[in-house]
Parts: C-alpha cells; structure tokens; sequence
C-alpha cells in the first residue's frame, strides 16, 4: 500500500514537473513564430468588428439591404428560410470570403488585400452583430450567442487559416520577381497549400451546417 501511494505522488510529481516545465519554456518569441500570422488577422478581424459596431447607427438601409447576403443584417427575412435555403445562405456567403483569399494568394500584392479582407468580414460582423443587439435588445444578443456566434466561431477558424496559408503563399510568389533558386520549394508549397485548402473548404461547410441546424432548432424559440 505505501509502494502504491508512494508511486501515485512521483506520477503526480512528475507530471507538475512538466508542467511547470512546459510554462516556464513558454517563449512569446517562439508563439509568434508559429502563430504570429493567426494573431494578426485575428487583431486585423475584431478591430473591424469594433469599427462596425461603432458605424452601425451611421450606416444607410441601403448599404445594410446589400450587406445582408453577406452579414446577418434583416434577421425577419432570415427567419422565412428554409433549412437548405439557410444552409445555401451562409455557406455562400462564407465560400465568397474564402474564395477571394485563395485568388489574392496567386498574386504578388495578395498580402496587402488579404489584410483589408479580413477587416471586412470584422466590419460585417460588428454591423450585424449591432443590428441584433440595438434592434432586438436582450432577445437579440441571446439569439446571436446561441444560434449565429458558434457557426461564426467556427467559420473563423478556417478563415484565418486559409488567410494564413493565401499570406505565405503571396509571399513566396512576390520572391518569384527576384533571382533566387526558390522555385522548386514554391512548387512543392503550392501541393500543400491546395491540400490545406481543401479542408478549409470543408470546414467552412461544417460551419455552415452547424450554423443552419441552429438555426433549424433554436430560431423559432425566441420572439422578435
């Protein structure tokens, strides 16, 4: 019994161990080596929610009515689709956003548009994000917690994934100008650039069929 005890506090000592191990290696620098791209899109994404949530009083009906293909901005004509319909609607919306950050990639200032991009889709965000909190009060940001923000959260992570790859991708193409001996790691970069790709694509519409199941089960809850 004492050999037992004694075995469970060296496994729980070992693994504090390396844990406190772990944290105290923690490297800011080696983070934003691996991850630097990610927060700077993700920075580049809330700072255009802010900024459309602040411009959201100043914008014209007109400019809403043709953010809402896009961006959840007529929550009552949303609320007459169909599953398929609503399925359709936002993995539509999400695919034109991953499509124009897979084009910018193939061009030499793709980086450059690929920042206002995803400042966009914040701005987007932050407009109809305010459009339910302001027109609907509590109901509105009760319904946008649990039927849009979880399809939206998901949907983001593979933005900024593909954001990431179309970045370095941009990047090799541009040292295409220059005299270098890179062109066989760009050709070898595209393979796996069109495999991540490929499941960016799928996520986004795993995001879109989470976002249309929400919808299916929990929009009719709530009275607007």
């Amino acid at each position: 019994m004492k050999g037992i005890v004694f075995s469970l506090k060296r496994g729980n000592h070992h693994i504090n161990r390396n844990r406190n191990y772990h944290l105290a290696n923690f490297s800011f620098k080696r983070f934003f080596v691996f991850y630097g791209l990610q927060t700077f899109f993700l920075l580049t994404f809330l700072l255009g929610v802010v900024l459309g949530s602040l411009s959201f009083k100043t914008a014209s009906p007109d400019l809403l009515e043709r953010l809402d293909f896009l961006f959840l901005t007529n929550l009552e004509n949303r609320l007459k689709f169909t599953a398929f319909e609503m399925f359709c609607s936002s993995f539509a919306s999400s695919f034109l956003f991953v499509l124009f950050a897979f084009l910018f990639a193939f061009t030499a200032w793709g980086m450059f548009a690929l920042v206002l991009l995803c400042s966009f889709l914040g701005y987007g965000v932050g407009i109809s994000s305010a459009y339910m909190f302001i027109e609907h009060s509590v109901t509105g940001i009760g319904f946008y917690i649990l039927v849009v923000l979880p399809g939206l959260v998901l949907f983001l992570i593979a933005f900024i994934t593909a954001l990431k790859e179309s970045f370095t991708q941009s990047v090799y193409l541009l040292k295409m100008y220059f005299p270098s001996n890179n062109d066989v790691l760009i050709l070898r970069h595209i393979k796996t650039f069109l495999y991540r790709y490929f499941v960016v694509i799928i996520f986004t519409a795993f995001s879109a069929v989470v976002d249309m199941l929400l919808w299916v089960l929990f929009a009719n809850l709530f009275n607007f």
